[in-house]
């Protein structure tokens, strides 16, 4: 082979890299391809695929056993957003948008925090 297509096909082969931040069963924080693409995801059926539930740019968890919540920043701006999902109700056949409650503001938020008693954020990144 020649050497262009080997360093080519390695590039492609090597450009998807991904790692785990934060887990609390079947939730995890990843980050896929870059720091800065971090999502909150659900495991499906205890395999490695995964369905989104907060999108990147995810900067906070935490959870308890009701709840998890993130704290999300919209990439390229200073704005934040927050999120909870309610575990009892999360299954892996709904999508973000049916099962993620949000985005709300910190004000909005805080009032849900005391109503819900949803968890701190445990988890910065």
């Amino acid at each position: 082979m020649n050497r262009a297509l080997i360093i080519y096909l390695s590039v492609i082969l090597c450009s998807c890299d991904s790692g785990v931040l934060w887990s609390d069963h079947p939730y995890e924080v990843h980050w896929v391809d870059t720091g800065s693409n971090v999502t909150l995801a659900r495991r499906i059926n205890g395999g490695p695929d995964t369905i989104g539930r907060v999108d990147a740019e995810v900067i906070a968890v935490g959870s308890n056993d009701k709840f998890v919540v993130a704290k999300q920043r919209v990439i390229g701006s200073d704005s934040i957003s927050y999120f909870y999902v309610e575990k009892s109700k999360d299954s892996t056949y709904l999508n973000l948008s049916e099962i993620t409650q949000g985005p709300f503001s910190e004000a909005r938020f805080s009032k849900l925090k005391a109503e819900l008693e949803l968890p701190d954020f445990t988890k910065e990144f």
